[in-house]
C-alpha cells in the first residue's frame, strides 16, 4: 500500500473512532459531573496532570525511538528494527520502576496536598493507583506502539485503544446510573487498561512475527545506539517544555484558585482537546510519511509537500476558530448549564492557543522527522516564560492569566523560533521563504473572516433550544465560512492548489 494511501486509511478510522469517543465523552462528562461532583472530577484531572508531570522521566524516548525507526523500515532492515525496540523495551522498563518509586514517596504528602478536599482520602489514594497502574502497563508492555506508528500502521493501535476505552466510558456510566458505586467506576479505571495491553501484544505479535519481544540487550546493542541516547536526551529538555505549557495549568489552578475551578477549566479543556484530537486523528500517520520522504531527501519534494500541509492546517484551523466562536457558549449551556460558562475573555484565550496549535503541525513534522532537537535551551525558556507569566498573571487576573502565560510562550518560542530552526537547519534554505508564505496564508484567513462577517449578516441568527438546533445553526454560518475560504485558497494559495490536485489524481487512481 502507498504512502498516501496508507495516511487516509490511518486517517479516516482514526477519525470515526474519534468522533464516537467524543459523542460518549460528552454524554459521560454529564454523568460524571452530576453523579461524582465538581470538586471529584477536578481531582481526577488534577492526578491526571500530576501523572503528567511523573511521566516527564519518559523525556521523550518515544519521540526518539520513532524518528530512529523511520529509516530500517524504509530499508526493510529488521535486524535493526529489532535492536532499536528492544532497547526501547530496555529503557521503558526502567522508566516504569522509578515512576512507580516517585509515585509511592509522593504517596507520603497526599494527605498534606489534598487537606482541603471533602472527598475521601481512601478513594483518592486508589483513584491514584488506577490512574498509575494505567500509566505504569504502558512503559512495561506498549511501548510497540511506536513502531507500528513509525511503519504507518497505526489504525491497529488506535482500534483497539479506542475500542477499549469507549467500552470503559460506557461501562462507568452504567455503573454510576444504575449503582452509584464511585468505588466500581475507579475498578473499571483499574480494569480496562489490562484488556487493552492483552488485546494489543497479540496484534502486534500476528503483524510482526519476526519482531523479538525479550530482546536482550547486551553491551554491544548499548554502544550501538549511543547516537539515539544523545537524540533522547535533546528531546527531554523539549518534553520539558510541552509538559510545563500544556499540564501545569490545573495545577496552579488547584493550588492557587479551587479544586471546583479545575472541572469548569476541564469542561472547556474536554472541547477543545476532542477538536484537536479530532483534527490530529485526521493527519494520523502524516509524521511517518514525512519521515519517510525525508528519508528520500529530495528537498524539492518536500517543501511541495510542506506547503500542501501548511495550507490545510490553516484552512480546518480557520473553520475551526469560526464555529468554536460561534457555537461555544451555546454549547456549554445546552449541555451542562449556564453555571459552567467561564468568561468570554477567557474564550478567546483558549482558541488562540487553539489556532496556534494548528498552524504549528507541519513545523513540528518536519522537525520531528529531521531529528532537530538540539535546540535544548528553548523549551527551556518557553517553560520559564509560561510559569513567571502564568504565576504572575493569575494573582490578578485568575484563571485568565493562567492561560495568558500559556499564550505568550506559544507565542515566542512555538510560532517565532521554531519555524526558523526548521528552515535553517533542516531544510537549509532562507527562513524567510516560510515568514512569506505564513503571512500571506494569514492575510487569506483575515479577508476570509472579513468577508463572512459582513455576509453573515444577511443569515437569520435564532435562539437554539437543544443541541441539534445548534448543529443545524453552526452548520449554516460554517457552510459560509467555508465556501468563502475554500474558494480564496483555491485560487491564491499554491499549497492548496497542489493539495486539491494531489487527491483528485488519488481518487482517479482508485477509480481506474
Amino acid at each position: 500500500m502507498s504512502r498516501v494511501a496508507l495516511t487516509i486509511k490511518n486517517a479516516w478510522i482514526a477519525l470515526i473512532f474519534q468522533l464516537i469517543y467524543i459523542l460518549i465523552q460528552f454524554f459521560s462528562r454529564n454523568i460524571f459531573l452530576d453523579n461524582l461532583g465538581n470538586d471529584f472530577i477536578g481531582t481526577v484531572d488534577t492526578l491526571k496532570s500530576i501523572l503528567q508531570f511523573l511521566n516527564l522521566s519518559e523525556l521523550g524516548i518515544g519521540t526518539a525511538v520513532g524518528f530512529a525507526l523511520y529509516k530500517p523500515i524504509y530499508d526493510n532492515n529488521k535486524d535493526e528494527i529489532n535492536e532499536i525496540v528492544g532497547y526501547l523495551g530496555f529503557l521503558y522498563k526502567r522508566i516504569g520502576y522509578f515512576v512507580l518509586g516517585s509515585s509511592l514517596l509522593l504517596l507520603v504528602f497526599f494527605p498534606f496536598f489534598f487537606e482541603d478536599t471533602n472527598i475521601n482520602l481512601a478513594k483518592i489514594i486508589f483513584l491514584f493507583a488506577a490512574l498509575l497502574i494505567s500509566n505504569l502497563l504502558s512503559y512495561f508492555f506498549a511501548y510497540y506502539t511506536f513502531l507500528l506508528q513509525a511503519d504507518q500502521k497505526g489504525f491497529i493501535n488506535i482500534t483497539i485503544g479506542q475500542s477499549v476505552f469507549i467500552l470503559r466510558l460506557f461501562l462507568q456510566c452504567l455503573v454510576l446510573i444504575y449503582f452509584k458505586d464511585v468505588w466500581l467506576w475507579i475498578l473499571l479505571e483499574l480494569l480496562t487498561p489490562f484488556i487493552y495491553i492483552f488485546i494489543l501484544r497479540k496484534k502486534v505479535r500476528q503483524t510482526y512475527p519476526w519482531l523479538i519481544f525479550n530482546l536482550k540487550i547486551t553491551k554491544v546493542i548499548r554502544n550501538n545506539q549511543k547516537g539515539l541516547l544523545k537524540k533522547i536526551k535533546q528531546i527531554s529538555f523539549h518534553k520539558l517544555g510541552t509538559f510545563v505549557s500544556n499540564s501545569t495549568d490545573n495545577i496552579i489552578i488547584f493550588s492557587m484558585v479551587n479544586p471546583a475551578m479545575v472541572a469548569f477549566v476541564g469542561n472547556y479543556q474536554m472541547i477543545m482537546n476532542n477538536i484537536n484530537l479530532l483534527v490530529s486523528k485526521m493527519f494520523e500517520g502524516t509524521n511517518a510519511s514525512v519521515g519517510n520522504l525525508v528519508a528520500e531527501n529530495n528537498i524539492e519534494n518536500m517543501l511541495k509537500v510542506f506547503w500542501e500541509f501548511m495550507a490545510l492546517r490553516f484552512f480546518i484551523a480557520g473553520c475551526s476558530t469560526v464555529l468554536l466562536y460561534l457555537g461555544f457558549d451555546e454549547l456549554i449551556t445546552l449541555w451542562l448549564g449556564e453555571e459552567y460558562l467561564l468568561s468570554q475573555t477567557i474564550l478567546i484565550i483558549l482558541i488562540i492557543i487553539f489556532f496556534m496549535l494548528q498552524v504549528r503541525q507541519p513545523i513540528d513534522s518536519f522537525k520531528q522527522a529531521y531529528g532537530l532537537y538540539g535546540d535544548i535551551w528553548s523549551p527551556v525558556i518557553q517553560s520559564l516564560i509560561n510559569l513567571f507569566f502564568s504565576i504572575l498573571f493569575v494573582f490578578k487576573y485568575g484563571v485568565l492569566g493562567v492561560f495568558l502565560g500559556t499564550m505568550i510562550s506559544q507565542f515566542i518560542i512555538v510560532m517565532l523560533w521554531r519555524p526558523y530552526y526548521v528552515f535553517k537547519y533542516g531544510f537549509k534554505i532562507n527562513h524567510w521563504i516560510y515568514w512569506k508564505g505564513f503571512i500571506m496564508h494569514l492575510f487569506y484567513l483575515s479577508v476570509a473572516f472579513i468577508s463572512y462577517y459582513y455576509l453573515s449578516m444577511y443569515l437569520d441568527k435564532e435562539e437554539n433550544a437543544n443541541l441539534f438546533s445548534l448543529f443545524t445553526e453552526l452548520l449554516k454560518f460554517g457552510a459560509l465560512f467555508l465556501a468563502i475560504y475554500l474558494v480564496l485558497l483555491s485560487v491564491f494559495s499554491l499549497g492548496f492548489k497542489n493539495l486539491i490536485k494531489r487527491f483528485t489524481n488519488l481518487i482517479r487512481k482508485k477509480n481506474k
